[in-house]
């Protein structure tokens, strides 16, 4: 449910900026004044009858809005519930005080409209936050559908693109082999077409990730790191791990990141050293090899954009999704030895 938030949403800095969950505190007032005028009020059976459902249903808001924050959803999205709770609490409120007003007027109205009037908002509290949970279920899944859209504009653009250099030079030199008969050519045809291997895998792990983590699980973040270096062609690099932490991830798609991280590191950077350890509130991955211009370090996870001349710029582009799908956020800066660091 985790989604980018835009700079200029005004909603989603106020909800960043509350001290506390509305939705919680809601459901905690109804909670009290329920329990109040129950226990200190009228200790009735009749009371307690009346007070059941209410209590109930205050109850589960709160137990929602704590699952809603245990998922990591969004703070605009929570805020989205508490305006549907709220406003189920207003429109249910409204239509038993007016039902009440009419009984009073007739003579046969109850002795405490007030107290009923606020059990019946209670429960369009919880109508109301079922509401908002669908609504924001529903535009997760927009995000979604959006994202992948672009993710596989992105890969046409590879396809129709970034893959006609390779392919012309690969044609050119298949038509000098068969002209010369020097095989030569064709070591060069093998080069391209590996290239071109290398384009398609990288752009189809962009466009398959998607911006949610389905069933994520407790992985070491030494596992994690050890497993991407082995799957790298490292060379004479070597490895480093300070400290560690868990992570809850989706292991085969964190593990991804940590792959291209270290590929980048090797191959472009021309790294001897890639540490990986803690920090605070997340991790980072860096090394000690030529490091990366200023120039481009804002631009960097973007699709095409690479360090290296020689760099395709989607491996930087699969960590931002992966880790986007994570919730985690990618900055890059530079590590004590003048390299690359990577921090999430």
């Amino acid at each position: 449910m985790n989604a980018a938030v835009d700079e200029d949403d005004w909603v989603a800095a106020v909800a960043e900026r509350l001290p506390f969950s509305p939705l919680s505190a809601l459901g905690l007032f109804l909670a009290m004044i329920i329990s109040v005028r129950t226990v200190v009020e009228q200790t009735t059976s009749q009371a307690i009858l009346e007070s059941v459902g209410p209590l109930v249903a205050a109850t589960a808001v709160v137990v929602a809005d704590r699952y809603l924050v245990s998922r990591d959803v969004a703070p605009r999205d929570r805020l989205t519930v508490f305006a549907w709770g709220l406003s189920g609490f207003l429109a249910a409120a409204l239509v038993t005080a007016l039902h009440l007003l009419v009984l009073s007027m007739e003579g046969v109205g109850p002795r405490n409209p007030l107290y009923l009037t606020l059990l019946s908002g209670t429960i369009g509290v919880a109508a109301g936050s079922v509401a908002g949970w669908y609504e924001i279920r529903q535009r997760a899944a927009v995000r979604e559908a959006r994202r992948q859209r672009e993710r596989l504009d992105q890969f046409a653009s590879v396809v129709s693109h970034d893959l006609r250099n390779p392919l012309s030079v690969a044609d050119g030199r298949l038509q000098e082999a068969f002209r010369t008969g020097d095989a030569e050519h064709l070591h060069v045809v093998d080069e391209c077409l590996d290239r071109m291997d290398e384009l398609i895998d990288d752009s189809l792990s962009v466009a398959r990730s998607g911006s949610e983590v389905i069933d994520p699980e407790p992985v070491p973040l030494v596992d994690l790191a050890a497993s991407a270096w082995d799957a790298v062609d490292t060379g004479d690099a070597t490895l480093e791990l300070e400290g560690d932490r868990t992570l809850r991830v989706e292991e085969s798609r964190a593990q991804s990141l940590f792959e291209n991280c270290f590929r980048n590191a090797v191959e472009h950077g021309e790294a001897d050293t890639v540490r990986v350890g803690p920090l605070r509130t997340g991790f980072y991955v860096e090394d000690d090899g030529t490091g990366i211009p200023e120039d481009v370090r804002d631009s960097l996870f973007q699709q095409g954009v690479s360090s290296s001349q020689d760099g395709s710029g989607l491996g930087l582009a699969i960590v931002q999704a992966v880790a986007e799908a994570h919730g985690w956020e990618p900055t890059v800066t530079e590590s004590d030895e003048g390299g690359a660091r990577f921090e999430f």
